[in-house]
């Protein structure tokens, strides 16, 4: 240690600056938790007891109620093996949303539950796996940072958990528990475990930086399942403590390089890369072994061969004519519906938009399937409609508005539909649609609310099957008369997508450890098993009339599509196999001691009291300290900023103070945004020291006076966004309204004529885009346009006039190969007297080395990017490079005077996580500016670093 003391100072300074750079980011916090607004129309309670305040809408009072007595009952046994009880958090239940999630942050300190179930979740209450998984993480931040707390230390302690641990550690661990500590858990599923088995064992044992960081070129599992394998073998190999240790020596030491592998290495004598290839020589005996007892088959491929890009041919059917229709995804496309003929050509359908889970159903020449759809204003609010394609007369419609329905399925004569229905209070129902007009034709009753997923239709159209679940795990309900039918005892199986054939419900489930197609006779209630394929089978459909089974096969490279000819006589085989998953997570059943936290709940009825905004519009939670650019040097400015966000998103604000370097100058500042209704209004105040110039005329000599100031200045900003998606387009658009109040005084020189005050310009901005979706490889949307036009001028200034008109564009179009993208940006202006000098609009590159153009009134900007390659080059522990891409611009200004052009150029960029982080992602490169101007011969070189969180 004490020969690296050097490097190591270095490399800590590095790190402090960059983390710095970050947490004083609001954009970049922005994009790492959620900070949107409920509908003002939602009314909030909260249930406060001493470890949680929870905060949920009125009509949520019974499952509040329920998680009140669960958080308090179970933080104990989830805190248990890292050796800290948890500070009091605030958990609050979102409920108008369609997606399924859940996260922990400081700044403020919540945790927040997305209430709505997936429709292919684990076999347990979906609250109840939240509330354990996301109570482990309030644990992690509390041992890492125990006293960094508001209202000074919140951001600090959200830096420090980022720097040293590895977001493989504490999902994994999470996931860990959530498994150990419940009967279900994600580490008791093959689909969890699914893309890393498959890698394994097709012998691609791609490097630790891979599967953690992911892959523009192959499909990688990704750090949830990485961190569950590696954090339990942490455990099994090293005892219950260790993880205790690890964290405990972290917080002792919180700006130690490499903090976690270097703990590890202490604790268990080897580092990071050596428990990564530890635990995958393990899983590849375990699993090998599991092959061996399985010996699964091969089917006959339906689909193309697929190439060296990964792609997912999803929910397949077969058609009338013979084809296949099914959802097909890839790293290079964006998601569509294709039908794939016999000879395996394929056709596109229709380009879909996001969905939740990937659905589907075909019926009768018909289409079916579902979209996520966003608010227009408040994000927290979601809904999932139906959409439907009818391939005779090629006409897509967008059936439902605003609703929350989900795996949608068409009957056989494609005249109805049936998809599952789920309350803002978490109420579920089937809900049968007419499939031309989407109205509702009758709603079947679920007395005991189990949450239901993939319902489907016998040929008929009158029964209805259906994945039902609660805590006591998943069951097969029959729709029939009206009535339910529980067909099997409940399990933790995860059993999904039933459907009917003959007298026989078929479905997925993992009875023998690997996700298979079974079957369940409904006389003999008999299990018979139809595949028995290596990695995982999903997604069953059958064509009656052929009695063809088409399914998803999955190997490394993709889901393929494979068939079971059901009219053979040995399709339907006795299940005799024993389950021989690899229970990975046993030793830790020992450690914990207790098998499932939700075995003794109380039933404690707790007060509830109306959360009045009021009285939470502030939360001070974090002093952040701020290096920012200078005005008027290259000094930097720093300084301090106290800074608010209340819980609910409705109210940010930051009270601080600079000193700038330049002026050596005090300076004050206050901003408080409010957005619970629908424009979002910002007011900032400043008390900031400002430096101007005066020219002095004596005869024809010119003297440049320079001459400082302080000034009061008050900011307005009313701003109205409106965000829109169908298919595979995004809209934006927002109205802003600007004004501010300057007051100038303690002047070291007063100019004649120098303007004390400047009375409320008004600046109105428009901006407009409508996009495609972009594929995990694009470098820009395939097809996009998007403005904004800017209008200034001073309506209540006597002693000033003058007015700033300008426009902005960006215009996408594809490129002349695959993820290939050509941009295209004309930008205008013209201003007069107090604006005279502002420039509003992109420059040409490199315009800060060129003579300067009097009178800027257009520029136009063509830049072609293109990927060049995607080498997953690990660099030890510095660097990790998934793609390396290329570029052409031209730029020109002034366009009609002269030629216009100025520059034109190359650039070569790469894409990377630098020391090991997985945040921020780095763009990083150079660009060779070529000046078209005589006067200047040598080219211009520009270093590119960019980075997103």
């Amino acid at each position: 240690m004490g020969k690296r003391l050097k490097y190591f100072k270095v490399l800590i300074s590095s790190i402090l600056c960059l983390f710095i750079s970050i947490i004083t980011s609001q954009k970049g916090f922005a994009q790492i938790f959620d900070a949107s607004q409920n509908p003002p129309s939602v009314k909030f309670k909260q249930i406060n007891t001493p470890q949680f305040q929870i905060i949920y809408p009125t009509l949520f009072e019974s499952e509040a109620q329920r998680m009140a007595n669960v958080l308090n009952a179970i933080i104990p046994d989830v805190a248990k093996s890292l050796g800290r009880l948890p500070k009091p958090i605030s958990v609050i239940l979102q409920t108008q949303g369609v997606s399924s999630n859940g996260f922990v942050q400081m700044a403020p300190r919540r945790s927040e539950f997305y209430t709505i179930p997936g429709q292919e979740f684990d076999a347990q209450d979906w609250l109840n796996s939240l509330a354990v998984h996301e109570l482990r993480h309030v644990v992690q931040f509390d041992k890492i940072a125990p006293n960094f707390n508001a209202p000074l230390f919140e951001e600090l302690k959200l830096a420090l958990f980022g720097i040293n641990l590895p977001p493989w550690y504490f999902e994994g661990d999470a996931v860990g528990i959530e498994t150990a500590l419940t009967h279900a858990g994600r580490g008791r599923q093959p689909n969890f475990e699914l893309v890393l088995r498959a890698n394994e064992l097709s012998k691609k044992r791609y490097s630790y930086s891979k599967n953690y960081f992911g892959s523009f070129k192959d499909y990688t599992p990704g750090y949830y399942p990485l961190g569950y394998f590696m954090t339990t073998k942490i455990r099994r190999d090293f005892g219950p403590q260790i993880l205790d240790k690890i964290l405990e020596r972290i917080k002792n030491l919180p700006i130690r390089p490499y903090n976690f592998s270097s703990s590890l290495k202490k604790f268990g004598g080897i580092g990071t890369h050596q428990l990564y290839f530890n635990t995958m020589d393990e899983m590849d005996s375990l699993w090998g072994q599991q092959t061996q007892k399985v010996k699964p088959q091969k089917y006959a491929l339906l689909n193309r061969e697929i190439g060296k890009i990964p792609t997912s041919y999803l929910l397949p059917y077969q058609a009338k004519n013979g084809d296949i229709i099914c959802i097909k995804s890839s790293k290079a496309e964006t998601t569509k519906i294709i039908s794939i003929s016999k000879e395996k050509q394929e056709k596109d359908i229709i380009k879909i938009g996001y969905q939740t889970e990937p659905n589907l159903s075909y019926a009768d020449h018909k289409i079916t399937w579902d979209e996520y759809r966003s608010d227009v204003r408040f994000d927290q609010r979601s809904f999932n409609v139906i959409c439907t394609y009818d391939l005779a007369t090629n006409q897509f419609k967008q059936l439902t508005h605003k609703t929350r329905l989900f795996s949608p399925s068409l009957s056989s004569d494609g005249k109805k539909i049936v998809a599952v229905q789920v309350s803002t209070e978490n109420i579920f129902n089937l809900i049968e649609l007419n499939a031309e007009t989407g109205e509702v034709i009758k709603t079947y009753p679920n007395p005991k609310n189990f949450t239901l997923q993939t319902p489907s239709y016998d040929p008929s159209g009158n029964e209805i099957i259906v994945t039902a679940v609660n805590e006591a795990g998943k069951t097969l309900i029959l729709y029939k008369s009206g009535l339910q039918e529980i067909l099997i005892p409940q399990a933790t199986e995860i059993i999904s997508r039933p459907i009917f054939y003959q007298n026989k419900i078929v479905y997925k489930a993992h009875y023998n450890g690997i996700d298979n197609i079974y079957a369940l006779d409904l006389k003999t209630k008999e299990i018979e098993e139809l595949t028995n394929v290596a990695f995982g089978a999903y997604n069953p459909s059958i064509n009656e009339n052929s009695g063809l089974l088409l399914f998803n096969n999955y190997q490394s490279k993709g889901y393929n599509i494979n068939s079971v000819d059901l009219k053979a006589p040995d399709a339907f085989k006795a299940f005799k196999q024993q389950n021989t998953f690899v229970k990975y997570f046993e030793p830790l059943l020992a450690q914990e001691i207790k098998s499932n936290v939700f075995d003794s709940i109380p039933n404690i009825t707790f007060k509830s009291k109306p959360y009045k905004e009021i009285g939470h519009l502030f939360y001070f939670h974090s002093a952040k300290l701020i290096n920012e650019t200078n005005g008027f040097t290259n000094d930097n400015n720093y300084g301090i900023d106290l800074v608010s966000n209340n819980k609910l998103n409705t109210m940010a604000s930051s009270f601080g103070y600079r000193y700038n370097n330049a002026l050596n100058k005090s300076e004050f500042r206050a901003s408080i945004t409010y957005q619970k209704f629908y424009p979002q209004i910002t007011v900032n105040y400043e008390n900031r020291a400002r430096l101007s110039y005066y020219k002095q005329f004596f005869g024809p000599i010119v003297t440049i006076l320079p001459f400082d100031f302080r000034e009061n200045y008050t900011a307005l900003n009313v701003n109205l966004p409106v965000s829109a998606n169908w298919l595979n387009k995004n809209f934006y658009s927002a109205l802003a309204i600007e004004t501010y109040y300057a007051n100038r005084y303690n002047l070291s020189f007063s100019p004649p004529g120098f303007l004390k005050s400047i009375n409320f310009p008004l600046k109105y901005s428009l901006s407009l885009g409508l996009n495609t979706r972009t594929s995990e490889r694009d470098l820009a949307p395939k097809w996009g346009q998007n403005f904004s036009l800017t209008f200034e001028h001073l309506p209540f200034e006597k002693a000033l006039n003058g007015d700033n008109l300008f426009f902005k564009s960006v215009f996408y179009f594809p490129g002349i190969a695959t993820n290939h993208s050509l941009s295209a940006s004309f930008n205008w202006q013209e201003n007069s007297c107090a604006y005279q000098f502002n420039i509003d609009i992109p420059r040409a590159s490199g315009y800060a080395n060129l003579n300067g153009i009097e009178n800027l009134s257009n520029t136009l900007l063509i830049d072609y990017r293109f990927p060049i390659a995607y080498p997953d080059w690990e660099i030890g522990p510095l660097a990790y490079v998934k793609r390396i891409k290329g570029g052409f611009f031209t730029d020109f200004e002034n366009i009609g005077n002269g030629n216009g052009l100025r520059t034109y150029g190359a650039e070569l960029r790469a894409d990377m996580n630098l020391l090991r982080f997985y945040l921020p992602n780095f763009d990083i490169g150079g660009k060779v500016i070529i000046p078209n101007q005589q006067n200047i011969k040598n080219p211009i070189f520009e270093l590119i670093l960019n980075f997103n969180l």
